[in-house]
C-alpha cells in the first residue's frame, strides 16, 4: 500500500531539563537529541514503521542541514525522491525544550525564501496512492495534493494545526478526514463546545470523518456515516516527551484507515501510537514500530 504525505520537514535540536525556564537565564540541559523531523515527515516516519510504502514531498534547502535531514528521512524508509532542494534557502529547524513532565516550547523558523509554488508536484501519482495526508506547513502544496486526491475519489487527510484562519477555510472543505488540534478548532469553528464545533464544521462541508485530538484525553470524532460523536479514549501513560505525539497520530491514522478498519478501531489504534511516543524522549524517535504497537495493543486486550 502507499502513502503520500506533504508538508514540514525540520532539523530538529531537543533539549531534554528539569523546568522550561520563564526568564532568560542558561540551563544545562540533561541530554539533547538532533532529528529529521516536521509534521508531515513525523507522519511518514511513523507509515513506515508501521509497515507502509510511503512517499514524503516537501522543500528544505540544498544545504548540508538538508543533506543531513534527506539521508535520516531516507533511513527510516521513506521515499525521498520528491523532497526538493533549494538553492538559496536554509532547510528550516527547530530548537525545543522539553521539560520533566513531557511538555515542550518549540521555536521552529522556516525561510521565507522557501519556494511555495506547487507547480513540480508529481500530481500524476495520486491516483495509484491509497491515502494521502498533508498538514498546514505548505498552504499551496497542501490544496494542490488535497484537491487532487479529491478528484480521484482517494482519502485525503488533514492535519489541521494552528495555522491562518485563511489557510484553513481554503484547505478544511477539500479533505475526506479534517482532524484538528484543539487550537485550530477553536480558530475554525465559533462554537465553543467541541462537539458542537465538529458538527458546525461536518454541516459546511462534505467530509466523512471530522475530528479533534485531545492530548492525553485521546480524540473526539464525528462520522458522516452514523451522524454521532464518539469519544475515544487514550491509554493511561507516564509521558517523557509529548513532542511530535500529534504527528504519529496522524500517520498512525493514515495507516489504519486503509487496513479498512471501523473508525473506532483505527482512532484507538492512533491513541496508542501517540501514547507510547510519549513514553520516550527524542520527539519522533520514539515512534513505535508494528511489532511493538501490536505488542502494546495485545496488552491492552486490542488486536490489530
Amino acid at each position: 500500500m502507499s502513502f503520500i504525505c506533504l508538508g514540514a520537514a525540520t532539523w530538529d535540536t531537543i533539549f531534554q531539563v528539569d523546568a522550561i525556564p520563564a526568564a532568560g537565564i542558561k540551563v544545562l540541559p540533561i541530554r539533547a537529541v538532533q532529528v529529521a523531523s516536521g509534521m508531515a515527515t513525523a507522519a511518514a516516519i511513523t507509515i513506515a514503521r508501521l509497515g507502509g510504502q510511503v512517499e514524503l514531498w516537501t522543500r528544505i534547502g540544498a544545504d548540508a542541514t538538508g543533506e543531513r535531514y534527506a539521508l535520516e528521512v531516507q533511513s527510516e524508509g521513506v521515499n525521498t525522491d520528491f523532497v526538493r532542494q533549494h538553492d538559496g534557502v536554509v532547510t528550516p529547524f527547530s530548537s525545543i525544550i522539553v521539560d520533566k513532565e513531557g511538555e515542550r516550547a518549540v521555536i521552529p523558523f522556516f525561510d521565507p525564501a522557501l519556494p511555495a509554488d506547487p507547480a513540480w508536484l508529481p500530481l500524476e501519482r495520486v491516483a495509484a496512492s491509497r491515502a494521502v495526508m498533508t498538514d498546514m506547513r505548505w498552504p499551496r502544496g497542501a490544496a494542490a495534493l488535497l484537491a487532487e486526491a479529491k478528484r480521484v475519489g482517494i482519502p485525503a487527510i488533514l492535519d489541521a494545526d494552528t495555522a491562518p484562519l485563511a489557510d484553513l477555510q481554503t484547505l478544511v472543505p477539500l479533505a475526506s478526514h479534517v482532524l484538528f488540534s484543539e487550537p485550530a478548532l477553536a480558530i475554525y469553528s465559533h462554537k465553543t463546545a467541541q462537539v458542537e464545533a465538529l458538527r458546525d464544521v461536518a454541516s459546511q462541508g462534505t467530509a466523512e470523518v471530522v475530528g479533534v485530538t485531545l492530548g492525553a484525553a485521546g480524540a473526539l470524532i464525528w462520522t458522516r456515516a452514523t451522524g454521532q460523536v464518539q469519544s475515544i479514549a487514550a491509554p493511561q501513560i507516564k509521558s517523557v516527551d509529548t513532542l511530535n505525539a500529534g504527528d504519529v497520530w496522524h500517520g498512525a491514522f493514515a495507516w489504519g484507515l486503509v487496513q479498512q478498519w471501523p473508525i473506532e478501531k483505527v482512532v484507538r489504534i492512533a491513541n496508542l501510537a501517540a501514547a507510547m511516543k510519549c513514553e520516550v524522549f527524542g520527539g519522533r524517535l520514539g515512534t513505535p514500530t508494528l511489532a511493538e504497537l501490536a505488542k502494546r495493543a495485545k496488552a491492552l486486550g486490542q488486536a490489530i
